[in-house]
């Protein structure tokens, strides 16, 4: 799997945290990409089912799952799923490419138990809204007060809102955004598109400008996040919340 980014690293960190002490359980997890996120529920105990809008992230998650065996299942679609059938529901930078968020999240809820956990990321902060957004088939970011009031629209209870990332990816975005305006937008791929490859599709110059960074320089920030983890100010908010009956 190709190199982490900043903001995926203290991703995934946060995601740690709040997940410390989840009993083992069954997920479903939408907009899974390539993987990433969904190793690190195999990884603790956790099994399930993934899926991807995209044919070739499928393929990528079958190939990159495989030593998980019959612990993970990809699927080609949701349709035939049981519904209230999975303790866990999980979408990790999936809703802000979606116009109508809301009435996705609550396609997705039908799979979910009642007393179930929900656990979604998202970009935050509306202001921020750049060229990496454009890029990667962003329609927004997200205020705290949104993404709170469209759970708890959606039938969730017990929410808790988490920002990720200070000071680190606060630096890598404005990085991001420079670099990106120096290269022409994809005008030929559609937002649906440029949506549905931005797992497994980065610009040659930010893999050059990945390459030059080693992943043990996230560790400290890794720490970091966590003394703003209550503070609005990272660059990305991890949301959990309990599906109400």
């Amino acid at each position: 799997m190709a190199k982490r980014s900043p903001k995926l690293a203290l991703r995934q960190s946060c995601v740690l945290d709040l997940i410390e002490g989840w009993p083992a359980g069954s997920f479903l997890e939408v907009g899974a990409g390539i993987g990433y996120m969904t190793r690190l529920f195999l990884d603790r105990g956790h099994w399930g089912l993934c899926y991807d809008l995209d044919r070739a992230s499928r393929d990528h998650l079958r190939h990159n799952l495989k030593p998980y065996g019959d612990r993970i299942r990809v699927l080609d679609a949701l349709s035939n799923l049981p519904e209230a059938s999975c303790d866990y529901l999980l979408a990790f930078e999936v809703l802000e490419h979606i116009d109508d968020d809301r009435r996705v999240l609550a396609d997705w809820s039908r799979y979910l138990k009642p007393g179930g956990r929900l656990m979604v990321s998202v970009p935050a902060h509306q202001r921020h809204y750049g060229p990496a957004d454009v890029r990667v088939g962003h329609v927004r970011r997200y205020e705290r007060a949104a993404l709170f009031a469209l759970l708890g629209q959606s039938g969730y209870q017990s929410v808790r809102l988490v920002n990720y990332g200070f000071p680190l990816t606060s630096i890598s975005r404005r990085l991001a955004n420079r670099l990106l305006n120096s290269i022409p937008e994809q005008a030929e791929k559609s937002l649906e598109q440029r949506s549905l490859e931005s797992s497994y599709t980065r610009p040659p110059v930010a893999d050059k400008a990945l390459s030059l960074v080693s992943e043990a320089a996230y560790r400290p920030f890794a720490i970091l996040q966590r003394l703003f983890y209550q503070w609005d100010w990272g660059d990305g908010i991890v949301a959990e919340a309990v599906k109400g009956p």
